[in-house]
């Protein structure tokens, strides 16, 4: 007997990577999220519009809304903020080429935060191989000024697992 009911479908593995296509269907296939798909749509192509204008160097940026007339848009530090804030003339002067109705342009300084460090693993063990690896190294560096730290690093390493040079 089947631990499983009878209606019970498993997951199938995703075929192919998932696309902006497939976060499109989600969003109109959800009435509530289908409200913010013309929106997100109209944001992303201002942002394509802004990198089109603005150097690499801004491509950290991102904009954030586009409400009255007035454009937000999101700046990781204070010096980008500063070498952006030279450029605003020619990007709004572009961007009301392109059709976009932008009077102001505001700069938001958002740091994001940096990605977590990888955690420290203590006790590590190493394998008899490792171990014996390292204290064939040891014996086989040449003892020249350039090795002497490496081989102290090795000895004291041998040292700590148990197994003296």
């Amino acid at each position: 007997m089947s631990k499983f009911p009878s209606t019970f479908r498993p997951a199938k593995p995703p075929s192919k990577a998932s696309t902006s296509q497939d976060a499109v269907s989600f969003l109109r296939g959800h009435e509530a999220l289908a409200a913010l798909l013309p929106t997100a749509t109209k944001l992303a192509k201002l942002q394509a519009d802004c990198l089109a204008i603005l150097p690499a160097q801004f491509t950290h940026c991102s904009v954030l809304n586009l409400n009255d007339g007035q454009l937000h848009v999101a700046v990781p530090n204070s010096a980008l903020a500063t070498r952006i804030k030279q450029m605003l003339p020619k990007l709004q002067s572009s961007l009301l080429a392109r059709g976009w109705q932008v009077e102001g342009i505001k700069l938001r300084i958002q740091v994001e935060a940096p990605a977590p460090a990888a955690p420290v693993v203590e006790g590590r063990e190493l394998t008899s191989t490792a171990l014996d690896s390292f204290r064939e190294l040891n014996q086989n560096l040449e003892n020249h000024p350039s090795n002497l730290a490496l081989k102290q690093a090795i000895q004291n390493l041998l040292k700590r697992r148990g197994r003296a040079a």
